[in-house]
């Protein structure tokens, strides 16, 4: 069994002998399962596509975040500890780091003692672009199991599209993804990223997975976010906050 100790740093391995049949086990009994349900037939390979298949009609969604996980972080470099190919049965154990230059933010309001919340939102459709194709990520789930001053974990479920910027009429490819991902504070303004990602194919069979770390610092201070992708944040968290019976907390 292959553990990520304390889900910070996935670096025990077991020999691996002819035939040994390795599962990897996130530490606290989360693991990732075993197979997904199969790809709609309208986000499959091959399929025309149509961006309507992919707009999604979020929910108002909000978690109460440490301070320490609150503002913008920058990613430089990651590095893959551990890779396992489910096709071929190879599994990678040297570890790879990689370039890997991204930003992301976790905050988006304070409420009334100061606590900081982020808007999850789900389900929702995200995108990212490269000079091959274009990458629709469309998330149906994202689940804090974890949540303290001392270590925030997630996992989320998604459907990945992509589609060719040479043949935008049709999808080229398609797959499944759950990530389980960690935050751990290292010192103000540093924290350390462990991640789990499992890909599964368009019948829902595993076909990689990933452990991957860094050490990444904050870019930007927290700062309280009026809107995202067009949405009112602050008229969503009062909405949140009423509805959740937290109106104690409304911001002034």
């Amino acid at each position: 069994m292959i553990k990520c100790l304390s889900l910070i740093v996935c670096l025990l391995f077991l020999p691996i002998s002819a035939g040994q049949a390795l599962a990897y086990t996130l530490e606290g009994g989360v693991e990732h399962v075993e197979r997904m349900p199969a790809v709609a037939p309208e986000l499959r390979a091959g399929a025309e596509f149509n961006s309507e298949t992919l707009k999604t009609s979020s929910g108002n969604n909000w978690i109460r975040i440490p301070a320490f996980l609150a503002g913008t972080w920058l990613v430089k470099n990651e590095t893959a500890v551990y890779r396992k190919d489910f096709k071929t049965g190879k599994i990678y154990q040297s570890p790879l780091t990689y370039k890997a230059r991204h930003e992301f933010s976790y905050g988006h309001q304070q409420d009334r003692q100061g606590g900081i919340w982020h808007y999850v939102g789900v389900p929702y459709t995200s995108e990212t672009r490269s000079s091959e194709y274009i990458e629709y990520h469309k998330v149906s789930r994202k689940d804090f199991q974890v949540l303290t001053d001392s270590e925030v974990r997630f996992r989320s479920l998604m459907n990945v599209v992509r589609v060719s910027h040479y043949n935008d009429d049709r999808i080229s490819g398609s797959f499944q993804q759950e990530s389980i991902t960690s935050y751990r504070p290292l010192e103000d303004g540093t924290i350390e990223l462990t991640s789990s990602t499992k890909s599964f194919d368009q019948a829902g069979l595993p076909s990689f997975e990933t452990c991957n770390n860094a050490v990444i610092k904050r870019s930007k201070p927290f700062k309280p976010a009026a809107e995202k992708d067009g949405k009112d944040l602050k008229a969503l968290f009062s909405e949140f906050l009423t509805a959740t019976g937290k109106s104690n907390l409304l911001p002034d």
